[in-house]
């Protein structure tokens, strides 16, 4: 028998591996979980990905439970028992309306402890700091890392990594970024604290952090709290944040810039290699849409998003209050 030609080959090769990515993502199975005593619901038509690694993104948050934290906190929980979540983002303003006063501040329990409670919200939190954290006490979101399980904040900005299935990595840059908004200068409650913070020494360490080259690494995802696009009520003062980040950026190949801020939910992609979702929407909600080029999806409702990523792809969902599913997309690297 002839052997098939090359171009055969190929093409068969990329149907098997098209019908292998396909078969990869499928509905959350639930039930091992109901089987064990499971009692908080299910999301219906959240989607997995095989041997991906799981988490979820909220900002904007810390209210007491009003404004409907406490809905959203419930179906990050729904998601992550789902999903099999691994840990949870925070995009900043953590706790409103003025950060906190030390380690000990009832905000802590008001806003965090008593309303992401649940079992599978137990997972790490990685933070960053919010413009409203800036009003507080910024050391003692940092030092409440000594303290709690699941609080990471190591320090203002910082920066990880997550295995992912075989011999791969993602890279998680956590920043600050209040200190790119000219305008908190002379800001009376903001700038004593900005004042400790040298922005020029941290643009430094970014662009020393993302030239790493481990070569398992296969995605480089920056978290900060303010965004480079927005189609939402900033979108006119986005211009001093964008100018310094966007070219390191794009210089690194960074795959995901994920923010906060504007208190809605949001999928930008503009040209080149950064997708941008912004996840500000955790609790008191500023619906303002705007037409914008890069604007793929906006939503000004309560909710969160989760990330599933595998080497070669990952999948967003975007989850509002009440558990609907607004928007999905399974995303390739480029």
């Amino acid at each position: 028998m002839r052997s098939l030609r090359p171009p055969l080959q190929l093409l068969l090769l990329f149907l098997v591996f098209v019908s292998r990515q396909a078969q990869a993502q499928r509905p959350a199975d639930y039930s091992a979980q109901l089987a064990a005593g499971y009692e908080l619901g299910v999301i219906p038509k959240l989607q997995t990905l095989d041997k991906a690694l799981h988490f979820a993104v909220v900002g904007d948050w810390g209210r007491q439970g009003e404004f409907h934290q406490r809905d959203v906190a419930l179906q990050m929980a729904k998601a992550m028992a789902g999903l099999g979540g691994s840990f949870i983002i925070s995009t900043g303003d953590n706790f409103y309306p003025s950060g906190v006063r030390s380690t000990q501040d009832p905000l802590w329990q008001g806003s965090f402890e008593q309303i992401y409670h649940y079992a599978w919200l137990q997972r790490d939190w990685y933070a960053i700091l919010g413009n409203h954290d800036y009003a507080g006490n910024v050391e003692a979101q940092i030092d409440y890392s000594k303290i709690s399980r699941r609080w990471h904040m190591p320090a203002r900005y910082y920066s990880l990594k997550k295995k992912l299935a075989g011999n791969g990595c993602v890279q998680f840059v956590f920043l600050d970024t209040n200190g790119l908004e000219p305008d908190y200068y002379t800001n009376d409650e903001l700038a004593p604290a900005l004042s400790q913070q040298d922005t020029t020494a941290q643009l430094r360490w970014l662009r020393e952090t993302l030239s790493d080259p481990d070569p398992t690494i296969r995605w480089r995802i920056v978290v900060g709290h303010h965004p480079v696009y927005t189609a939402g009520k900033r979108t006119a003062i986005t211009g001093p944040v964008r100018r310094s980040l966007e070219p390191i950026l794009n210089q690194y190949n960074v795959d995901l810039y994920i923010c906060g801020h504007d208190h809605d939910l949001q999928y930008n992609k503009p040209a080149g290699p950064t997708h941008h979702f912004l996840s500000g929407a955790g609790s008191e909600l500023s619906n303002v849409p705007h037409k914008t080029p890069e604007n793929v999806f906006y939503r000004g409702v309560n909710g969160f998003m989760t990330f599933s990523v595998q080497p070669t792809q990952f999948l967003v969902q975007i989850i509002d209050g009440k558990g609907a599913i607004l928007f999905s997309r399974l995303i390739p690297k480029s």
